[in-house]
């Protein structure tokens, strides 16, 4: 697999709880010159606390790391 793209949500359902959820997005030759975009929900997590930027670039970095895709 090449490069890989990210598209990362956060939302907050109630009063305390937080989740993030990342989803990645990459393009996969099938056959040749036959192209297909694939997509995979990498992650997703419970944010303990409020999530602000700082927390949620950590929840990331932490995530990519884990799954073995932070050099791509």
């Amino acid at each position: 697999m090449g490069d890989v793209s990210l598209t990362c949500d956060a939302w907050q359902a109630g009063n305390t709880d937080g989740y993030f959820a990342v989803t990645g997005h990459w393009i996969e030759e099938t056959a040749p010159m036959q192209w297909e975009l694939k997509s995979a929900l990498v992650g997703f997590t419970r944010l303990c606390n409020a999530h602000n930027g700082e927390r949620l670039g950590q929840a990331l970095f932490k995530l990519v790391d884990r799954i073995g895709i932070a050099h791509k």
